[in-house]
């Protein structure tokens, strides 16, 4: 496949070896008003390596947010993201497409809890692709020196990836006017580069109000702050604590906006000292969303019969627990607590497969 480029459009892959580094493209024109016949628009490919993660969820030169409380684990969150940059692995189980750099512009952590975050880290392997700054006192991009020293780092390190970490030490106030200020000046800045980084701010989210349950989209309502803080950004991906127990590790992670492509299920995953693990594949999503496990529908042994075809079937978990779902109408939670092996309503009926891990019940072909 020939390589894409915006003058000789070509069909986007994913998986394609080897895309050139955004670093060694040719340079572009600055951005500017034009216009396009719709036979142009119509016939527009998305060059090979414009997308970094997910559905188009980060590319480049685009602008991103990641919400959540405070101490979450927001930075915590985006050091994973520049990870995945780095490696190639998925971010929070969205595909990375191809590696790129980061640098991470944030202004609360010190060395100390800096140390301690990379040491976790196989930080060899990071090396020459992640850069992160130091704690300072100020990210104010009106401030000239501030504004020439980020430059001057942009241009000897060329980040794909620009994460500022907080937005609430890059804007004066909560106006709506001091916010797109901020943006105006951020992404001016940022235009030391061409092609342009895409820019992923960490925000803060405001405490839900009495009663208040949001999810999914509903989530951007959470943002602390202007509601531009919503809407200039294509995509928004907010954090949540999986309960209020302290001592729970447990987050949600939750596309909450993508301008240009699929918004995905929602995921669960632990926070370690490392990272996030997971997804966590038996979350009782029930719960979190405040669904009264009164109403939920009951799985029979008639079910599991059903799933695994009286005992003459084995699958892995994960296949037995969407069966159910389908057989006996229930969620995936219900599924997953049907199907475990150790205090599990049913557990003296499932038996495994101690060379595969695949599972079953006893029946009458056992």
């Amino acid at each position: 496949m020939s390589q894409a480029t915006n003058e000789t459009p070509g069909e986007y892959d994913p998986l394609a070896e080897d895309p050139m580094p955004a670093t060694e493209r040719k340079p572009e024109a600055r951005r500017k008003l034009q216009f396009y016949d719709p036979v142009e628009l119509a016939a527009y490919k998305v060059p090979v390596g414009f997308c970094l993660i997910g559905d188009m969820q980060i590319y480049e030169g685009g602008v991103f947010v990641f919400g959540g409380a405070s101490g979450i684990g927001k930075s915590r969150g985006l050091t994973a993201m520049a990870v995945s940059g780095a490696t190639g692995k998925p971010w929070f189980g969205l595909p990375v497409h191809r590696k790129f750099k980061t640098l991470i512009i944030q202004a609360e952590n010190g060395l100390v809890r800096l140390s301690a975050e990379y040491r976790e880290l196989d930080s060899a392997a990071l090396q020459g692709m992640v850069k992160v700054s130091g704690d300072a006192d100020s990210l104010d991009f009106a401030d000239l020196e501030v504004k020439q020293g980020i430059e001057e780092v942009l241009k000897d390190f060329r980040p794909d990836v620009v994460v500022l970490d907080p937005w609430n030490r890059a804007t004066r106030d909560i106006m709506e006017k001091d916010y797109r200020e901020a943006f105006d000046r951020v992404l001016a800045c940022l235009d030391a580069l061409d092609p342009r980084p895409a820019l992923v701010i960490c925000a803060h989210t405001r405490k839900p109000r009495q009663g208040e349950k949001a999810h999914g989209r509903g989530l951007l309502n959470l943002l602390s702050g202007s509601l531009v803080l919503g809407s200039i950004p294509r995509a928004a991906f907010i954090l949540q604590t999986a309960t209020d127990d302290p001592v729970d590790n447990r987050v949600v992670f939750t596309c909450a906006k993508n301008n240009n492509g699929e918004l995905g299920a929602p995921s669960a995953w632990r926070r370690t000292a490392k990272g996030f693990e997971g997804p966590i594949e038996d979350f009782d999503w029930d719960e979190f969303y405040g669904e009264s496990t009164a109403r939920k529908p009951a799985v029979t042994l008639e079910h599991l019969k059903q799933v695994f075809d009286d005992g003459a079937l084995w699958l892995s978990k994960s296949d037995a627990a969407k069966k159910l779902e389908g057989v006996a109408d229930v969620g995936r939670s219900t599924a997953y607590d049907a199907l475990k092996q150790e205090g599990g309503k049913f557990s003296s009926w499932l038996r495994t497969n101690p060379a595969n891990k695949k599972m079953s019940v006893e029946g009458e072909s056992s």
